[in-house]
């Protein structure tokens, strides 16, 4: 099947290179031509386990290729999946203006009765906006408008892409006519996909449940968050409480690890634009706007903690170094999109700290982020972050953070505050390392 793939960040070029795994013949779209020139030379433009192998693959077998002009993808595929970015606008609400620009080019150059998938998140009600969009493009060109519009949201873990897309849990497909859910069989047949995995419902509902997963995961983290800083304040260990909660088949284990909030490209991004979209719609989302708030404070709280603590030791930030290990938002990636390690290195740096940082993969997209600060500075090793560090904040629970000793890390420092904000630590090894060990809710470990 032909199909056609517009934007080549995280979501359209897995996309792209799935479908053209499973036998597909792909054009993808993309605007950036420092991406493009990666692309080309097999080389992805961001950190995704196996992505490079896929990438290359399909790019020597010709199932798969890339171009500048959206005009091209447009008039080649029957099935066209709009995989742009939806960024959040300055009040929280989503910016679909790449969505409909896109969707002009298919209007004016798609095959008449090509298929428009939704692939990128984007608010309930998009799909009819789109199919106005569309039938204006084309009436505006002279040509008759009998495209159709479907909604396939992804539901894909960063570090996880590609099994997520070939094993997935579940597909949903929000269609309007038999003919979209056929052809959207049609495109993912090749995984023999079973009927229990395969939900068939409307484009809004399809649209809403995207949202609907993120922010629920989004709630949990935040309120197991709130339980941990209860737990500090009251003598209790946020790690046995979860283990209680975990044995509930109701509650399940997922999801209940505290720590020092949630970031990426996803939760942030999807939970404010959930609120701004009950808003609009006079149906308040309370819960969601209550997630969002912890987790924005929570982001930033061990850094507040530590200057707490050099304020009250008399030490000036200026005279410190603090160590983080791990930039990215979550292991496996090298995403720092309101990553929680960005949050607290600037609050530090601000303060007037020197921070030195870590990360085995996000150390560029961090510098990027963060190396306007003179007082910034990256190592090459964990145990460089370390050395005469005054603090050390983990910030990321990368594999190799695990094997590292605590007594290692004691030697290390000049120092002797840990913030664990994963619980990458044993509490009971840190301290008696000599560690000065602080963990949401497991002061008490």
């Amino acid at each position: 099947m032909k199909i056609s793939v517009y934007g080549a960040g995280y979501v359209g070029l897995v996309q792209a290179s799935c479908l053209a795994h499973l036998g597909h013949d792909v054009v993808c779209a993309e605007l950036s031509t420092a991406r493009l020139t990666a692309l080309a030379q097999g080389k992805t433009p961001f950190y995704e386990p196996g992505m490079d192998a896929l990438l290359s693959e399909e790019l020597a077998a010709g199932r798969l290729r890339f171009t500048h002009d959206p005009a091209v993808a447009a008039a080649h595929g029957e099935v066209q999946f709009l995989a742009v970015g939806t960024p959040p606008l300055a009040d929280g609400s989503s910016d679909l203006s790449y969505l409909l620009a896109a969707a002009d080019t298919i209007g004016e150059r798609a095959p008449a009765e090509s298929l428009i998938v939704t692939k990128s998140t984007v608010p309930v009600g998009t799909g009819k906006k789109l199919a106005q969009r569309l039938v204006h493009a084309a009436r505006a060109s002279g040509r008759p408008a009998a495209f159709r519009v479907a909604s396939n949201p992804e539901f894909l873990a960063e570090g996880n892409a590609l099994n997520d897309f070939l094993k997935p849990q579940r597909t949903v497909f929000g269609v309007s006519d038999a003919r979209s859910e056929a052809q959207l069989r049609d495109v993912y047949a090749p995984l023999k996909l079973s009927e229990a995995q395969t939900l068939v419902m409307s484009v809004e509902s399809a649209e809403l449940s995207k949202y609907a997963a993120n922010a629920m995961l989004a709630v949990r983290i935040s309120f197991m968050n709130e339980l941990a800083n209860l737990a500090d304040a009251t003598g209790a260990c946020i790690d046995s409480v979860r283990e209680a909660m975990q044995l509930d088949d109701r509650v399940g284990a997922k999801f209940l690890n505290s720590g020092c909030g949630y970031g990426g490209s996803c939760f942030p991004k999807d939970v404010s634009s959930l609120v701004k979209q009950g808003e609009a719609a006079g149906s308040v989302m309370r819960i969601a706007a209550a997630a969002d708030e912890i987790n924005d404070a929570q982001r930033g709280e061990m850094a507040r903690r530590l200057l707490q603590i050099w304020q009250a030791e008399g030490r000036a930030p200026a005279e410190c170094v603090v160590a983080i290990w791990g930039l990215a938002f979550k292991p496996n990636t090298d995403d720092v999109r309101e990553a929680p390690a960005l949050v607290m290195a600037e609050r530090l740096l601000h303060a007037g700290a020197t921070v030195r940082a870590y990360d085995p993969q996000a150390s560029e997209t961090g510098a990027a982020e963060l190396g306007r600060f003179p007082k910034f500075a990256l190592a090459a090793t964990a145990a460089e972050a370390v050395q005469g560090a005054d603090a050390l904040i983990i910030a990321t629970e990368w594999q190799e953070f695990l094997s590292i000793p605590a007594g290692i890390v004691k030697q290390a420092m000049r120092g002797s505050l840990v913030f664990d904000g994963r619980s990458v630590l044993s509490p009971t090894a840190a301290r008696a390392a000599g560690l000065r060990y602080h963990a949401f809710g497991r002061v008490h470990a």
